[in-house]
């Protein structure tokens, strides 16, 4: 019951910030409370500015108020992580009876020490609307350095599911006929899936849009998707009679003998409207070199602490 309710907040939040053309992306593994990441966009083009967000669902985190605001305690550790956070926090909270999303930016000035623990108070005025997108616009964002840091610390997850062996795909539709090019990208891999928001991208190519999107992977054709989708063509262009007595199609060519590999990005299918595409993707030279970075910057050093200087010396 308790999941069910944190999925509720979840998907209220993805609907809110998509609704209004913000990019939305669920953190694939909770750490010390960051749940998501929305990327501010204008007029429906990705800034690079990135906000990280907690939240908390349910009645029990409403249980606690004064006139003006709603009291959320927490503990130590969530405070110094989201201090030392790069990207801006801010704290949501649903109330799933009245279905109302409320936040409050998290600094130095809305955090208040109770002597035993801290305390957050969330005005009951910041409610999650229109006018919220405006505030959250100007919260501090890091130098363009860092911004571009953060966007692959995002998707370390997936890279570490590629550095474990596991394939990697991303899937999204084109629409060939629409002059300004846009793309809904889905990551997935096994069972787990990732859903990136509708993103415009003009004067991109394919491979362009890939690589902006996803600038640590190589690509490659999923044969696979391609030879399944390519069943119809070969059948459309192929197809003889039947035979009604082996009851089976007869074709003037099987498919192996009519079926090539494509070259480079190519859909695995397409039906005139939209065409559809899942690439596998690979590390590239930046993927593989960010994970060696990554894993050195995450290895606590065990002489950590313990180095000295003659000046730290007390004579």
């Amino acid at each position: 019951m308790q999941t069910q309710t944190e999925r509720l907040g979840v998907s209220k939040l993805d609907h809110y910030f998509s609704s209004h053309g913000w990019l939305f992306r669920e953190q694939m593994v909770h750490d010390y409370g960051i749940d998501a990441h929305v990327e501010t966009t204008n007029e429906n083009y990705p800034t690079g500015q990135l906000i990280a967000i907690q939240i908390k669902s349910g009645m029990s985190f409403f249980s606690e108020e004064n006139e003006n605001s709603y009291i959320f305690r927490t503990e130590d550790k969530h405070i110094e992580y989201w201090s030392n956070h790069t990207l801006p926090v801010i704290l949501v909270l649903y109330n799933t009876d009245d279905d109302i999303l409320y936040w409050q930016d998290v600094n130095e000035d809305t955090v208040i020490s109770t002597g035993k623990g801290w305390k957050i108070e969330v005005p009951k005025t910041h409610v999650l609307d229109d006018r919220s997108l405006i505030a959250f616009s100007k919260l501090t964002q890091p130098e363009p350095y860092i911004q571009k840091l953060n966007k692959l610390k995002l998707d370390r997850y997936w890279m570490e599911k590629i550095t474990k062996g596991y394939e990697v795909f991303v899937e999204f539709d084109d629409w060939i006929n629409k002059s300004l090019s846009r793309y809904q990208i889905r990551l997935s891999c096994e069972d787990e899936s990732q859903h990136w928001p509708m993103t415009y991208c003009p004067g991109m190519s394919i491979e362009e849009a890939l690589e902006f999107f996803l600038p640590w992977a190589d690509f490659r054709m999923d044969i696979e998707a391609h030879r399944e989708g390519s069943i119809g063509q070969w059948d459309a262009e192929c197809y003889m009679t039947y035979d009604k007595e082996e009851g089976r199609a007869i074709h003037g060519m099987s498919f192996d003998e009519w079926y090539n590999e494509p070259e480079g990005i190519v859909p695995y299918q397409e039906d005139g409207e939209i065409a559809s595409y899942r690439i596998q993707l690979e590390l590239n030279e930046l993927g593989r070199s960010f994970m060696e970075i990554d894993g050195f910057l995450s290895e606590k050093s065990k002489f950590q602490g313990k180095t000295f200087t003659t000046d730290d010396l007390q004579w």
